[in-house]
């Protein structure tokens, strides 16, 4: 008998309690009624209003931690623009006789800690491929603040283009530009801009654009972790042109990298991102930091050897979802959507500032929404993921990153399906 009665049972207590949540609601809209417009309202001016708010929040924090900051290090220990300096550090390189030398771990500690005296030490390395100096080449001339900001406006005006290329809307941009995702991007000072651009041009223009798409995938190549599933979604769909140009651009900057650096410098790359890939499996790796399969699974106490093995059958069934999306769909937003949600959880070595990907592909949803009609839940669950990264990287320990990494896929997921369905259907 309570077996037969536990359904019923509780139906009734989630009623109940939905019934209880929705006069609290109304209580608390009625009390505080400019809060709940910005907790709960989706117009124009709401949505304005909140982007402009926090971008104002963010100016004046980050406008803190420069004014606080002495020798460029920050009240926290850190260090003003984030990881640029070991870009910055690299272009300067450039200039030396030695440039190869900052694959060398000592020997970049060494530069960081003559170029940004005051810390003991930063534990920073140089583990991009040599076409990376090709993109870093010009602020060799220039000096680290001018490089910062250049950098970073740079990168962002990309973003920009790219996403009012997907959407103009001036209102879902000023939310993207006001997430906390975009923040991270930039006071990190990380490719987080960048890459987001990359991927969501690789993934949105295949079919109609397929130059553009192809050139952006093969300038991902600089951080080629990130485009582990472009080569499949493209296969998919039948996007050959597109697979063409990209593997042309790419093999045209290892090959003009070859010319200036020799063998050396690809050599140099694989024996330091080797050196890094070791640290993976030891606790100094800051595992709280990554977005993926593998930082989530270390987080919840499961051995290196089967969060390894974790991250390989996501690998697996992130490839099978966008080859079934690309295989399946024309809707070329439902596409852009699947591979950009994936790409950065395909790979093992995806850290929170890569948060940033995911803009585009909740902007599209966001586009859908409003054109064809939201699945439940879809515009709180937004709201929630725009405003998450705040808690990211959290402390050793925290699962916040990879979790809202995994949010941010299940909802465009979920989407991503359910457009399918309709589409399949005739709708």
């Amino acid at each position: 008998m309570k077996t037969a009665h536990a359904p019923h049972a509780l139906s009734a207590t989630l009623a109940a309690l939905s019934t209880t949540a929705a006069r609290l609601g109304a209580a608390v809209a009625g009390r505080y009624p400019l809060l709940a417009r910005i907790v709960s309202g989706y117009d124009k001016p709401t949505l304005l209003t909140v982007a402009a708010g926090m971008a104002v929040i963010y100016a004046g924090v980050y406008a803190n931690v420069i004014l606080t900051s002495e020798n460029l290090l920050t009240v926290h220990d850190t260090i003003v623009g984030g990881d640029f300096i070991v870009f910055w550090t690299a272009a300067q390189a450039l200039a030396t006789d030695a440039p190869l030398a900052v694959y060398d771990p000592e020997t970049m500690e060494a530069m960081l800690m003559a170029n940004f005296p005051g810390r003991d030490s930063y534990r920073l390395t140089w583990q991009y491929p040599p076409t990376m100096f090709l993109l870093i080449a010009p602020f060799a001339s220039l000096g680290y603040a001018p490089a910062l900001c250049l950098w970073g406006a740079g990168t962002a005006a990309f973003l920009a283009g790219v996403l009012l290329n997907l959407w103009r809307n001036a209102t879902a941009l000023a939310l993207a530009f006001s997430s906390a995702a975009a923040f991270h991007a930039l006071i990190t000072g990380q490719t987080g801009f960048l890459t987001a651009g990359l991927i969501a041009l690789a993934a949105a223009f295949a079919g109609r654009r397929p130059v553009l798409a192809g050139l952006a995938a093969g300038l991902l190549t600089v951080k080629p972790q990130l485009g582990l599933l472009i080569p499949i979604a493209f296969a998919a769909a039948g996007c050959w042109r597109a697979f063409g140009v990209a593997a042309l651009t790419g093999g045209a900057l290892a090959a003009f990298s070859l010319a200036l650096f020799g063998a050396e410098g690809w050599i140099a790359f694989k024996d330091a991102a080797g050196g890094h890939g070791g640290l993976m499996g030891t606790d100094v790796f800051p595992y709280f930091k990554l977005i993926t399969a593998l930082g989530l699974l270390t987080q919840l106490g499961a051995p290196a050897a089967v969060a390894m093995t974790g991250q390989a059958l996501a690998a697996l069934c992130l490839a099978g979802f966008v080859f079934y999306v690309w295989r399946r769909t024309a809707a070329w937003d439902l596409r852009a959507m699947a591979l950009i949600a994936a790409a950065p959880l395909a790979t093992p070595y995806a850290l929170y500032y890569e948060l940033t990907i995911f803009i585009p592909a909740l902007l599209l949803l966001a586009r859908r929404g409003l054109a064809h009609g939201w699945l439940a839940w879809e515009r709180p669950a937004l709201a929630a993921l725009w405003a998450l990264p705040l808690m990211v990287p959290g402390e050793r320990g925290s699962m916040m990153a990879a979790l809202a990494a995994a949010g941010a896929f299940a909802l465009c997921a979920r989407h991503v399906l359910a457009g399918d369905r309709h589409e399949c259907a005739g709708g």
